[in-house]
Order: C-alpha cells, then sequence, then structure tokens
C-alpha cells in the first residue's frame, strides 16, 4: 500500500521558513522529507504559505536525488494532490522526529498519531488531552484531509486535522523514548544536530576504527556540516587517496603511500556518517570500499618490491604475496565465523586500515622492513586466530 507525506512549513524565522533553518550540514527540510522517504513515503507534498527562494535551494537537492517533492500553497491544494491517498504521513512544522518513530508510525492503524507525555518538559508540543500532547506526527487517510481542506477557513490546517483525527478517536501511538525535536531555536538545533550524531554511531570494527578514525571522525564532522560537505565527496576523497598511496609505493615513495593511506580511512568513515545522518544514500560505496582494498594491496605489494630491490632478497616479495593472502583470507573467515553463530570478533584482529597505524611506528624509525615483518605476523596471529575459532564453531 502506499505512503504519501504531508510537511508543513508555515513557520517563518528571520524572514525564511524555519524548515529551511541549517541543521548537520542540510536544512531541517531536507532532514524531514529524506526521513519521511526512507520509511516509505514515495509522494511527500510540502505545505507553505508560499513559495519562497530559500526553499529552492533544498528543493533542488531533493529532486537530484530522486525525491520529487510537490508544494502545495494551501491546504485545498494539497487535499487535492492527496485526496486518493489510503495513508498519509502528517509532519508539523519544524518538527523532526526519530526514525524509529516515523517506521512506528507509518505501520500504524489509519487514522494515528503519535503522542509524549503532557510534561513540563513537552510543553512545546501541541495538547491533545489532559494526559498527552501531540508529538507533531500522524498518519490519516487522503479523505481526512479533503474533508478538513473544505471546513478549515482561517484556522491552521495541521491543527484542525489533529483535532479531528482525535475526535474520530484515532490510535494512540506512544512515542516513548523516541521523542522528536522540534527545532524552535538554535539551542533545540543543536540537540537535534546531537542527536542525529549520536545516532550515527556504528560499533567499532577493531581498535584503530575504535581508538583512532572514529574519533577523529568525530572530531571533524562540525567542520563539514558548517560547510555543507556531502557525503559523496568524502568518500570519493578516500578512494583516490587510496589508490594514490597505493600508486606511490609501487613508485618506491613511502611516506607518500602511508600518509594518504592512513587518510583514506577517516575520510571513508565521515562519507559514512555524514550519509546515516542526512539520510542520503552513498552512491558506489560498496565500490569505493573495493578501491581502498586494492589501494592497500598495491602499497603492501609496492613496499615488498622495493625491500627486495634494497636488499637483494626476493624473500621480501614471498612476504608481501603471504600478507595479501592472510588478509584476503580474512573476511571469508569472518563470515564463515558469523554464519556459525561466533558473535562479535575481537578488536585486536588485524584490519586492512589497522596495518597502516601499526607500521606508522616502524617508519618514523626508519625501520620499514621490520614493519612489514610485524604486519605479516599481525596478519598470520589473526588468520589462524580466526581459522580455529571457525573449526572450533563447527564441531
Amino acid at each position: 500500500m502506499t505512503l504519501a507525506a504531508l510537511v508543513a512549513a508555515f513557520d517563518v524565522e528571520a524572514g525564511s521558513p524555519r524548515a529551511v533553518l541549517p541543521l548537520a550540514g542540510a536544512t531541517l527540510l531536507e532532514h524531514q522529507i529524506r526521513r519521511l522517504a526512507t520509511a516509505g513515503a514515495e509522494r511527500p507534498i510540502l505545505l507553505v504559505e508560499q513559495m519562497t527562494p530559500a526553499l529552492a535551494a533544498p528543493l533542488a537537492r531533493l529532486r537530484a536525488d530522486g525525491i520529487a517533492v510537490k508544494v502545495a500553497t494551501n491546504i485545498a491544494a494539497a487535499a487535492d494532490l492527496l485526496a486518493a491517498e489510503p495513508r498519509v504521513l502528517i509532519l508539523a512544522d519544524a518538527c523532526l522526529p526519530d526514525r524509529a518513530l516515523i517506521d512506528r508510525i507509518a505501520t500504524a492503524s489509519v487514522p494515528s498519531i503519535a503522542v509524549v507525555d503532557d510534561t513540563p518538559e513537552n510543553g512545546a508540543f501541541e495538547r491533545v488531552d489532559a494526559q498527552h500532547r501531540w508529538a507533531g506526527i500522524a498518519l490519516l487517510c487522503g479523505r481526512r484531509i479533503a474533508e478538513v481542506a473544505q471546513m478549515v477557513g482561517d484556522w491552521d490546517p495541521i491543527s484542525t486535522m489533529l483535532r479531528s483525527a482525535v475526535q474520530e478517536s484515532a490510535g494512540r501511538l506512544e512515542a516513548g523514548r523516541d521523542i522528536p525535536v522540534l527545532a524552535g531555536s538554535s539551542a533545540s538545533l543543536r540537540a537535534a544536530e546531537a542527536r542525529l550524531v549520536a545516532a550515527s554511531r556504528e560499533a567499532g570494527r577493531g581498535w584503530s576504527d575504535r581508538f583512532l578514525e572514529a574519533p577523529i571522525t568525530e572530531a571533524l564532522l562540525p567542520q563539514l556540516f558548517a560547510r555543507s560537505i556531502q557525503p559523496s565527496l568524502p568518500s570519493l576523497l578516500s578512494g583516490l587517496f587510496a589508490i594514490g598511496g597505493g600508486l606511490a609505493a609501487l613508485a618506491g615513495y613511502r611516506w607518500f603511500a602511508l600518509v594518504p593511506l592512513l587518510l583514506a580511512g577517516p575520510l571513508g568513515r565521515m562519507g559514512q556518517r555524514l550519509a546515516l545522518i542526512q539520510a542520503r544514500r552513498l552512491p558506489g560505496a560498496a565500490a569505493l570500499a573495493t578501491v581502498r582494498l586494492a589501494g592497500r594491496g598495491l602499497a603492501a605489494a609496492g613496499l615488498g618490491w622495493w625491500l627486495m630491490r634494497g636488499s637483494g632478497q626476493w624473500g621480501w616479495l614471498l612476504v608481501a604475496a603471504l600478507l595479501l593472502a592472510l588478509m584476503g583470507g580474512m573476511a571469508p573467515a569472518r563470515r564463515i565465523a558469523a554464519w556459525l553463530g561466533g558473535g562479535d570478533d575481537p578488536e585486536w584482529l588485524a584490519t586492512p586500515t589497522a596495518l597502516g597505524w601499526v607500521i606508522l611506528p616502524f617508519g618514523l624509525a626508519g625501520a620499514w622492513a621490520s614493519g612489514f615483518a610485524a604486519i605479516t605476523l599481525y596478519a598470520g596471529v589473526s588468520f589462524v586466530w580466526m581459522l580455529l575459532r571457525a573449526l572450533k564453531l563447527a564441531r
């Protein structure tokens, strides 16, 4: 069954709708529409008093990502667009619900309204009865919107729809811990941004990710927000840096190889975090991950080649081949262990990014050969541990 959405954008702040206030590198409106689209809303309608130039840019960015938002300048026009829709998500002005709450109400029965407790901290939400306030999101049918359009007059159409749904004994869905943010001030926007950042945190994929790359990414996110950086930019740079580092290693420039390879990890994570925060697709994410792995593979081969050239010992090429084989075998070993119910991997296991951080102190000391041997040993220990774990689980 199709799902549509009606987003109100009436309130004005400093001459522009509050919907265009900046939030985590985009506008509030973009966050609202993208979240609704992620929940399955295929026909988003923006309800405004008048179309302003400030709305043009965010609407164009949404269209560029394949989300076509239609604009209605009054409730009658919105009703004409939505009258035949069986399920319409209604979102109050400047309201940003968590994705969990949107998903819950999108699958509720029609009509339903999300509510929060009538407490002092929820005073900004509209009261619906003696115990509850509206959480700013509801699920109605298009017919109800058309009926409200005929009777609304000079009243607030969203509030009128809410009252009509309450009188119709709409279902109540408790927001619980998923209380939306009403972006009515700079303080509430900061709170919303903090929640977005916290929600985008993922479990660490190893010690280097947890203790090095994740903190670097977190520290730089506010700078990315301030400059409205799109997720695709750091992701693309991560791939370019990885390939550039691999080629530099093949040419014998060790530091011009290691530094870009170390930067590729945080850059790739920045792109992933931005995409999660802004609910955007990250085109070519899998391809870029493969590119980063290829760059690191070239770097290992290049370092082995030049260590062989410098020492005259062919064994370094064998070490490079062994390192590539061990790291190549780690991925299927992890999948087999996960399929057998092995649970989470320990953080100490070798990962492609961790190897770069391990060899860094050796490079600073000028001991590249020792560092190369060390990361190969590290990869070997990790692979043997994963193999023994898989065999134990298979018994």
